[in-house]
């Protein structure tokens, strides 16, 4: 039954991917497709990116091992989609910027777009290792094959649709993928609270089990670095920034925003359900990231479980695809173009967009191969270094019309050594998360330098 399924879903995976390639016909058809999506499939494509491995393997992974008290990351989250649409996505399209370093250039110089570009590089790299690494856990779970081989199925697959149809053919395979990805978890609560004897069953199995499984596993410090991570993140991340620049107008994105809540609270809900509920049917896995996929193989019905593992490959596949897309992108339009062939054409630029594609595809795979932390703490340190480096630069700089190019500078190499550094104590000073004096940091500094230095073009700030 799984075989079967995941052979339809990657034929329609397929289709859609060659349509968005018939639709190709320009870098900005490529990057940011042309400026076209509509506010269901751009909401599915928001949607889509933010829910990845992280999701339906990391996060079922810490509700099973710290119970309810995590679903309070999710308003972190909400938050950080409506900083963006509000104070992010009005301005940044108003600069006519196909990319986040394009907006850098054209604010801050040429300098702040290459080291902006070289970031994005780095963060996402480290991204694409939790993606490659939930697929083989999955398939290794579910099917008993090396983790190996899911990693080269997800490679292959997202791979080749994301060198085909750029975001034209991407975001439409999003909207399927969140379709897929609300059917999967939706099907899947009602056997496992019919395993537990419902709602009072599970809750007296969770009390007896560990009763901070129902309260407070994790305090508000760090439930509050988490909400950060992510919050802070996604108001300034390149991932979800570029679909609102694909969007048609302003109005689209607000609306794509409440179709992304939509689809974010029912797999949010149904998520915290499976974690809790795997804790309580199976309460000794050596890994919560083995949950989703031990459920699926051993709990779930032949057709629910197939459902299931087909959203989890959909949760991951779209977040390689958003990936894959903005680094390449970065790469290209903000590397290549301006530094080694000024006079490409949208032909050069589309070639040197695939080859950035296949290179940054193949780069993680050695990292996600060995043995890494649990899923979403790979997840969160990518969020943490993403909002420590862009969060002043970007939303700040575009509201703040003294923001300086030496300010901008300073403030992205601040944030990621104060991040990465603080990362690296065993005991932080406080017990404050890296995202706190990473972001903090990364303000001052943008600040301080910015005026003490000319500003910046401020041409994009109102």
């Amino acid at each position: 039954m799984l075989l079967i399924v995941l052979v339809s879903y990657f034929a329609a995976v397929a289709s859609l991917g060659y349509l968005g390639y018939r639709r190709t016909r320009t870098a900005a058809d490529f990057i940011v497709a042309g400026r076209t999506l509509g506010a269901v499939v751009g909401g599915a494509t928001l949607a889509a990116t933010q829910i990845s491995a992280g999701t339906f393997v990391g996060t079922v992974g810490l509700h099973y091992m710290a119970g309810v008290c995590f679903a309070w990351v999710w308003p972190g989250a909400w938050l950080g989609w409506i900083v963006s649409v509000v104070f992010v996505a009005p301005k940044l399209r108003q600069s006519g910027a196909l990319t986040i370093p394009d907006y850098f250039a054209r604010r801050y110089g040429a300098t702040s777009r290459t080291v902006a570009a070289m970031l994005i590089g780095v963060a996402y790299t480290i991204f694409l290792v939790a993606q490659y690494r939930a697929s083989g856990i999955i398939v290794h779970a579910v099917l008993g094959w090396p983790e190996w081989t899911g990693i080269a199925l997800i490679l292959a697959s997202t791979t080749i649709y994301s060198l085909l149809g750029g975001l034209h053919g991407g975001a439409r395979i999003d909207l399927l993928q969140s379709v897929v990805m609300v059917t999967g978890v939706v099907s899947a609560v009602p056997y496992l609270l019919g395993h537990l004897g419902g709602l009072d069953g599970l809750a007296h199995q969770l009390a007896a089990i560990d009763p901070r499984l129902l309260g407070w596993f994790y305090g508000w410090r760090e439930l509050l670095a988490f909400g950060a991570a992510f919050g802070l993140s996604l108001a300034a991340t390149p991932l979800e920034i570029t679909r609102f620049l694909a969007m048609r107008d302003l109005t689209t994105a607000r609306y794509a925003v409440g179709v992304a809540f939509i689809f974010q609270a029912i797999i949010g809900a149904s998520i915290m359900m499976i974690g809790l509920s795997m804790r309580a049917l199976f309460p000794d896995l050596p890994s919560g990231d083995l949950a989703s996929s031990v459920m699926a193989a051993h709990v779930l019905t032949p057709v629910a479980g197939s459902l299931l593992i087909v959203a989890a490959f959909s949760a991951i596949m779209s977040t390689v695809n958003a990936l894959l897309l903005v680094a390449a992108a970065s790469l290209a339009h903000d590397l290549y173009a301006p530094i080694v062939n000024r006079l490409a054409g949208d032909r050069a630029l589309l070639l040197a967009n695939r080859v950035a594609i296949l290179a940054l595809a193949l780069v993680p795979v050695w990292f996600a191969v060995h043995d890494v932390p649990l899923v979403q703490f790979i997840v969160l340190f990518q969020a943490k270094l993403v909002a420590s480096f862009f969060f002043a630069p970007i939303v700040i700089g575009l509201n703040w019309a003294h923001g300086s190019a030496a300010g901008a500078l300073a403030s992205m190499l601040t944030g990621l050594v104060v991040c990465v550094w603080w990362s690296l104590l065993t005991r932080p000073p406080f017990g404050l998360d890296a995202i706190f004096p990473g972001v903090a940091a990364s303000i001052i500094v943008f600040v301080s330098v910015s005026l003490a230095t000319r500003a910046a073009r401020p041409a994009t700030v109102s």
